[in-house]
């Protein structure tokens, strides 16, 4: 995707992504994380995303990593973040309370950033993602995150012939073909998700599934 596609979307409101709440598999699966407390949680593509606010009441630290200056500076604001605005990694970095708010493109942001990630939330990235690109992201995921480090992945599954994402559609079979050479792979839940989803059903889907998965980066040889 281009760049000017993702930025011209939040400058005109187009969102449709963003949810109004906290997701509700972020709750019901945190603890597949088994985060400690004060853990640093990074957030790839973040957005205005409110499960960022709630990952920082349960004590956790958030390193938010999104393209869209309005998208962050939103953010900032509704949740009344008190921040100094600086350039680091050669990005706009937002920091404040238990934010560090980095603005720019994902895959220029430096291997020191990861050094101190306990976890990953991965709900909007993937399935955000072209075929060419999620194989890009994965392998940056896969060089970066130290041993040990989870990840709690979120994806979407519908029939592709029935609309042009973004959100793409990521198959079972795509992610374990993605990932299982340098994670462990488990399926946490599947579920039909296209009840609530009624933007994506007005596009012409007539079935939707949202998958939830918990990656764990392996041992490397």
């Amino acid at each position: 995707m281009e760049q000017e596609f993702w930025l011209e979307r939040w400058e005109k409101g187009e969102t449709g992504w963003h949810r109004d709440d906290v997701h509700p598999e972020l709750i019901a699966n945190i603890d597949k994380l088994a985060l400690q407390p004060r853990s640093r949680i990074l957030v790839p593509l973040c957005g205005a995303s409110h499960d960022m606010a709630w990952f920082a009441k349960q004590g956790h630290e958030v390193i938010g990593v999104e393209l869209s200056r309005r998208a962050l500076e939103d953010f900032l604001m509704r949740n009344r973040v008190r921040h100094i605005v600086t350039e680091d990694y050669g990005l706009r970095c937002y920091m404040g309370g238990r934010f560090q708010l980095l603005c720019g493109d994902f895959f220029t942001v430096p291997g020191e950033v990861f050094d101190s990630i306990d976890a990953v939330y991965d709900r909007a990235s993937l399935i955000a993602l072209p075929p060419e690109m999620r194989q890009r992201y994965a392998r940056l995921m896969a060089d970066r995150l130290k041993p040990g480090t989870p990840t709690l992945l979120l994806t979407l599954r519908y029939d592709q012939s029935e609309m042009k994402g973004p959100p793409f559609s990521v198959t079972d079979s795509e992610v374990r073909e993605l990932y299982a050479a340098d994670f462990d792979i488990s399926e946490v839940s599947t579920k039909d998700v296209l009840k609530g989803n009624d933007g994506l059903r007005q596009r012409g889907l007539t079935s939707l599934h949202e998958t939830v998965y918990l990656i764990t980066r392996k041992e490397r040889a």
